[in-house]
């Protein structure tokens, strides 16, 4: 290898150098500046050498690959994929046999990613995700990648650049969101299993109101290397599936932690062969309502109904029933916008791959999303801006203080949530508190106008903050023949008990078969 004189980065001029000192409060003489332009050039004829380094992180193991299309209204009548396309895994495994939809933040070598957004068109991965790849080695079949809210900024999906993803039990209705292409999926049998990602409630809040079913893992179960990031400490993975079984396949595949991971989580990830909790029985299980849950200003009575009806159900096999209280549950929506208005903004500027976490990157996506942030496009989501903003705002006239004060009542929290369950196996609420809203664009074009609005994650957002798996079970169907959602939470790492006790509502069967209430 010939010896470069100099790298790729280009240097700083001495204006550069005092003008970002400035912004970053620092007061420099001319003298000083020449000092540090040596010391700064010096740094980066090491930072050059990494220009020569491998690092390539992920082989590609999988090469049957159709990269698709995008299908038409004929084709798709719910509007769930953003493309069509075709990557066979092996021919046995878990999930031989599966037809598989991923969110379109999940990144699949070989096939256009978008994020639900025109931002970065054309963009192509050239890895996959931990979870894509973990798909394919069980032997499940991606045939597309699912609608969603830009950037995943919203709870009705109604903020996609590809138009507004419909609900298969009203299609005048929202099919939920962030990842509303994934349970919309899932409901209209397009797939038969799909992925969404989940950072207050994105991946329940939609199997909620399309009565499918979707479990949040406990944070660090599943690796998030080759998502879309949100925030490290906040981002999930989660299957979403329309029976038990499927379900509990997907986890059981995708579980396990892995070296490209970004999580930070202390501990080994504790998986587990959920499918055999389908043959224990729920007798003595103890579970709790959160009075809390079902008391919101949105709170809708049928909801709320089918909730108790389904206690009473739980109860009826053995398991023992209470309300409990507890206060800070309405604490949460606080708690994560002081930590997202912070984390959110700085995740974009670092190019969504974040600072100070583990794992491997993706620097062919993270200089496609700069690349495009810097030409000043305005593709960005509302909600998104606002934390951008609001972020900046924050650490620069606050000194970052409402995250720290944010992250310590999480942490606060999460102490109780621990403590709760030292007396209660399984906590209890509606997934949302109301059922699925009626789309609000006449149009059904992916404008703000009061969309993206994430007032339904009110029951979903406090496990993402404390980390405990919760999943989402459809509990029968309310006004207007819309589906509901049974919430149903548990300790870190006891995804089991959780599908025990999904097992226990539904056997292997579909829950399309629930009656209406």
């Amino acid at each position: 290898m010939r010896k470069r004189l100099s790298g790729f980065i280009r240097r700083p001029s001495n204006h550069e150098i005092s003008s970002i000192a400035s912004s970053l409060y620092m007061s420099l003489t001319e003298e000083e500046t020449n000092d540090l332009s040596i010391l700064i050039n010096n740094t980066l004829n090491e930072i050059d050498q990494l220009d020569d380094m491998d690092t390539n992180i992920n082989a590609i193991k999988f090469f049957e690959r159709d990269p698709g299309y995008r299908p038409t209204i004929e084709e798709d009548p719910f509007n769930v994929f953003i493309r069509k396309c075709k990557v066979k895994g092996r021919s046995y495994g878990l999930l031989t046999g599966k037809s598989i939809g991923l969110k379109d933040n999940i990144r699949l070598a070989g096939i256009p990613m978008t994020n639900g957004s025109r931002l970065i068109p054309g963009f192509v991965p050239t890895v996959d995700a931990v979870v894509a790849e973990r798909l394919l080695e069980e032997g499940g079949t991606i045939i597309g990648k699912l609608n969603m809210d830009s950037f995943g900024m919203g709870g009705t999906s109604e903020t996609s650049d590809f138009g507004i993803p419909l609900n298969p039990h009203d299609p005048e209705c929202s099919a939920g969101g962030s990842s509303g292409g994934s349970a919309a999926a899932v409901a209209a049998s397009e797939v038969d299993i799909a992925l969404g990602v989940d950072e207050g409630g994105s991946a329940r809040i939609p199997a909620s109101w399309c009565g499918v079913i979707s479990i949040k893992p406990t944070h660090g179960l599943v690796p998030s290397f080759g998502i879309t990031y949100l925030d490290h400490t906040l981002d999930f993975v989660c299957p979403t599936a329309a029976t038990v079984e499927d379900t509990a396949l997907t986890l059981e595949a995708i579980a396990g932690e892995d070296e490209k991971d970004p999580q930070w989580f202390r501990g080994l990830a504790n998986k587990a062969k959920y499918t055999d909790a389908k043959h224990e029985n729920i007798k003595g299980l103890k579970i709790a309502l959160i009075k809390e849950s079902t008391e919101w200003s949105e709170s809708e009575d049928d909801v709320n109904n089918a909730v108790i009806k389904t206690l009473n159900e739980f109860k009826n096999k053995g398991a023992k029933i209470k309300t409990i209280s507890l206060p800070w549950w309405k604490n949460s929506s606080p708690i994560l916008h002081g930590i997202l208005s912070h984390s959110a903004s700085y995740m974009v500027e670092s190019d969504l791959e974040g600072y100070s976490r583990g794992g491997a990157c993706d620097p062919n996506w993270q200089e496609a999303f700069g690349k495009a942030r810097r030409a000043g496009s305005n593709g960005f989501p509302t909600l998104l801006k606002v934390w951008m903003v609001l972020g900046k705002y924050l650490r620069q006239e606050y000194c970052s203080i409402y995250f720290s004060k944010a992250q310590n009542a999480r942490l606060e929290i999460t102490r109780m949530m621990n403590s709760v369950f030292k007396d209660i196996d399984v906590l209890i609420s509606p997934t949302t508190p109301m059922k699925a809203t009626k789309i609000t664009s006449e149009t059904k074009e992916g404008s703000w106008d009061g969309r993206g609005k994430i007032e339904m994650n009110r029951n979903t957002c406090p496990t993402n903050l404390t980390g405990h798996p919760a999943m989402s079970l459809p509990c029968g169907f309310g006004k207007n023949g819309l589906p509901i959602g049974i919430q149903i939470m548990g300790k870190k790492w006891d995804e089991y008990t959780l599908f025990k006790l999904a097992y226990s509502l539904a056997g292997d069967e579909k829950f399309s078969n629930n009656k209406k209430i």
